[in-house]
């Protein structure tokens, strides 16, 4: 059974060999629940990995930058989570946890460290536990069925960084969105399991870190897809099993206002509200799984990376994964198929001479559409060291958008790219 665990990690802990659905990349803490009264346990955890690559894409020689992509590559990095829990003598669940992040750079003396969670929590096992910061929301904590775990992550993992950034299929779930519900500042309330289901709501005032403020929420210059504030996100998860048979299934509804746009010299007229319904289910059976998620609703990922708000004249968003993996001992095998419909880029220019037409509303006439199909395996060779195979195939359309140049134009409205990976993990 699922346990009171911190809010940043509970939906990952592994149950019943089911919470390996989420996050190939979670990390797993003590549950406090697990000390005895009036004692701390303090932890350092991290983890290194580090792959190597062959990528092929559409934009790997962009005539229109003039640059050239190294289609042979080697990737890494590191990362830290310090944290405690403890146990007070009147029976209080308390602590705090953090996760330190390696940038990117092309040099040792370019590549920093930087804060991308930091919270703490306070909890009766009774009652469940709020937690405040830097953290995951609970469409992140019950996320379910997008098959994270049987190589890199497959689309959300860190080995497509090898491909440049428009040829990357957008991932249309939240754990892909950093700013939107895992790095923003926030509180959490995550309910005791009752019977195998959990439930959760979080509030997130505006899409920025704990040490921000004044927020600027509206400016002159270009808000690319909109910022959402106030966000409501409201979730459960349902895990249990029934004899031989291993059941998952979450679900979440998210809403924000929008942020009055100032002027636009893009030629975007305004943004609508958020609204986002995600769910997704799993069932388990002598060491198979199947299932997917979808999500759906008002909101967009214009920049590939986190969700936004869906613009005037757009349309609704619509996201769905299928996927199935098989585990035996050290080995996972599987495979998973997306395909994300949404409003798209938002083109930064119009390109006169290409014939590409621009709404009156600044967006173009064609709808983006990304698709994306993963497979790999991860091996456990030893307690605390996986080895990874990967493979990706994507592929991004959007009339009236020139992938290459980021602006109007009917040249480059459809990209590929094309992966096939090693890498490990070391962690402790």
């Amino acid at each position: 059974m699922r346990k009171l665990l911190l809010a940043g990690v509970a939906a990952f802990a592994s149950v019943g060999g089911i919470g390996f659905m989420g996050s190939a990349m979670a990390q797993t803490v003590p549950a406090a629940s697990q000390l005895s009264p009036g004692s701390i346990t303090v932890r350092l955890n991290g983890r290194v990995n580090w792959y190597a690559g062959v990528e092929g894409s559409t934009l790997d020689n962009n005539s229109a930058t003039g640059e050239k992509t190294s289609t042979d590559n080697f990737l890494g990095y590191m990362r830290l989570y310090p944290g405690f829990d403890g146990v007070a003598a009147n029976g209080l669940h308390y602590g705090a946890a953090a996760e330190i992040r390696m940038n990117g750079g092309q040099a040792a003396s370019s590549e920093t460290l930087y804060v991308f969670q930091a919270y703490g929590y306070l909890g009766l096992p009774e009652l469940g536990q709020v937690s405040f910061g830097q953290e995951n929301g609970p469409s992140v904590l019950f996320e379910t069925g997008t098959f994270e775990g049987f190589n890199d992550g497959g689309w959300n993992g860190d080995i497509e960084g090898m491909i440049p950034g428009n040829a990357i299929a957008v991932y249309p779930f939240p754990d892909s969105g950093s700013a939107y519900d895992q790095a923003s500042s926030k509180i959490v309330y995550l309910s005791p399991t009752f019977g195998g289901l959990q439930l959760a709501v979080g509030f997130t005032p505006n899409q920025t870190a704990e040490n921000t403020g004044p927020v600027v929420t509206s400016s002159a210059t270009p808000i690319a897809g909109g910022m959402p504030r106030n966000m409501i996100d409201v979730g459960g998860q349902y895990t249990n099993k029934f004899g031989p048979l291993g059941v998952q299934i979450g679900l979440d509804y998210t809403n924000a206002g929008q942020v009055a746009n100032t002027g636009d010299p893009d030629g975007v007229t305004g943004y609508k509200q958020m609204s986002i319904l995600s769910g997704g289910a799993t069932v388990s059976y002598a060491g198979f799984t199947v299932g997917g998620n979808s999500s759906y609703g008002a909101f967009n990922m214009a920049d590939g990376d986190t969700f936004q708000l869906e613009p005037d004249g757009g349309t609704a968003a619509v996201g769905w994964l299928v996927g199935g993996m098989y585990t035996t001992g050290p080995l996972v095998v599987g495979a998973s198929f997306f395909r994300f419909n949404q409003t798209g880029d938002l083109p930064g220019g119009i390109d006169a001479g290409s014939g590409a037409t621009i709404t009156s509303a600044g967006l173009t006439t064609g709808q983006q559409q990304n698709t994306g199909v993963a497979a790999g395996l991860t091996y456990t060779l030893v307690p605390g060291v996986n080895l990874f195979a990967d493979y990706l195939y994507g592929v991004r359309q959007q009339g009236g958008y020139n992938f290459a140049t980021g602006n109007a134009g009917t040249d480059n409205n459809q990209v590929q790219s094309q992966l096939f990976g090693v890498g490990t993990q070391i962690q402790w």
